[in-house]
């Protein structure tokens, strides 16, 4: 009767199972995988090598670390200054305690745990994602795997992310794993909770969760991110008073929001406004009104039975919303691939599929391209939005396409969403047109 009337029936969690359809994918993507991983891998460790004050400085990875001893000796976390730049510690108290304890390692093996961690993370949330969009364990799912994850090695997020040694890769691939887990298992929640606790920008999922009426796995994250707050209130009260009384609402402690390298919503409208002084108020209604429509357009996909889609708009919302979304942070364009190409697969018409332009065209706007940087750095990767003039302000005197180029990932994420948008309010008027009243018979209706 439902359907007759045209409303969308809520989608059951068991629904969605059958709907995700365990597929395999072909076995022959073994082979392109294992190539593509392989010279990934090679190339990035071969290229850190020869510039290691450039791809291998790990300069954030350093005031983690250095925020970690500073809280073990108790000296003054968030009002010190770290490594030669001189860079303050801007992340909650609970990321300084995870690092408070790896501190006790030599710096040199934080620095491989965290590389070869952000690989596996990248290769495991990979493989999560093929699960989740239905594609069965399988030596396909394997080349799969590795064929993304190669490619997302080439991708300037993760360039950045391995070359300043930041936690990005294993947030995602926490929350992403998180989220896969059945809502039936209890203990669904405690990921985000903690990556929330560790930086705020993931708990954008907990509105999510609760969006989309899994009120158990909302209800534990939100105990899990309390947790870390009174966990640090108990063990460093000076520190987590100053860091909840009002630092943490200092993006300037980031560094400049104007900089290039913020691609956020944020970012981009104090760069169009010169850094005036309604950049805050146009911020905040621009930001809320896009966090709003994503999330919604993100539980409207969980409803249809598309789980993994959900993630990525959530994803994307919380980088377009928070104040800074330095580039590194668009690690999702990992995810974002994936649920592209799987959409273009999926499609009767092959590989001459005109949808496989839209994953491509994604890889080539975000891919980490060779560029000379002079004498003393050499070439090195670099995205399309650092071939624009920057820092001092630069950014303020940008014009026709420096603007496209420069606001280039702000631009992506809020067509992603535009687009997405479209397509629902398109559906919804095609349904109300294609279906008769509600109480009205057919044949009157016609």
């Amino acid at each position: 009767m439902a359907a007759e009337a045209g409303i969308e029936p809520p989608v059951s969690r068991e629904r969605v199972r059958v709907q995700s359809g365990r597929r395999g994918l072909p076995s022959w993507l073994i082979v392109p995988g294992v190539v593509v991983a392989t010279a990934a891998l090679w190339a990035w460790l071969a290229w850190m090598d020869s510039h290691r004050s450039g791809m291998g400085s790990t300069l954030d990875l350093q005031v983690y670390y250095d925020g970690g001893k500073a809280l073990r000796s108790s000296d003054h976390l968030y009002t010190g200054s770290y490594t030669w730049v001189r860079l303050p510690f801007t992340y909650p108290p609970f990321s300084a305690m995870v690092f408070a304890a790896a501190s006790f390692l030599k710096f040199v093996h934080v620095q491989v745990l965290m590389a070869a961690g952000t690989v596996l993370a990248l290769f495991t949330t990979a493989w999560l994602c093929l699960g989740r969009l239905g594609h069965r364990a399988s030596l396909g799912r394997v080349g799969a795997t590795l064929l993304a994850g190669g490619i997302a090695l080439g991708t300037e997020p993760v360039q950045q992310t391995l070359s300043f040694g930041q936690v990005n890769a294993w947030l995602m691939v926490v929350v992403v794993a998180d989220l896969c887990l059945p809502d039936r298992f209890r203990g669904k929640g405690v990921g985000v909770g903690l990556a929330a606790g560790f930086k705020l920008v993931p708990a954008v999922f907990i509105p999510y969760l609760l969006l989309t009426r899994r009120w158990r796995a909302a209800a534990v994250a939100t105990g899990t991110f309390v947790l870390t707050v009174v966990g640090s209130f108990a063990l460093f009260p000076t520190e987590a008073r100053q860091y909840w009384g009002g630092l943490f609402f200092d993006s300037a402690r980031m560094g400049g929001v104007e900089y290039v390298g913020n691609q956020s919503l944020h970012g981009m409208i104090d760069r169009a406004l010169h850094g005036g002084a309604a950049v805050q108020a146009v911020w905040f209604v621009v930001a809320g009104t896009v966090a709003v429509v994503g999330l919604l357009l993100a539980a409207r996909l969980h409803r249809r039975g598309e789980e993994m889609p959900a993630i990525l708009v959530t994803g994307v919302v919380g980088l377009l919303a928070s104040p800074i979304s330095w580039s590194h942070h668009w690690v999702w364009i990992l995810p974002a691939l994936i649920v592209a190409a799987d959409w273009a697969a999926r499609s009767a018409r092959g590989v001459l599929n005109p949808r496989w332009l839209v994953p491509l065209t994604a890889l080539l706007l975000f891919a980490a391209w060779p560029r000379y940087q002079g004498a003393q750095a050499g070439t090195l990767p670099s995205g399309i939005i650092w071939w624009v003039p920057y820092d001092n302000h630069a950014e303020f005197g940008w014009h026709g396409s420096q603007i496209l180029q420069g606001e280039l990932y702000t631009l992506v994420g809020v067509a992603f969403l535009g687009v997405l948008a479209l397509h629902a309010l398109r559906q919804r008027r095609a349904r109300k047109l294609s279906s008769p009243a509600i109480g009205v018979p057919a044949e009157a209706a016609g």
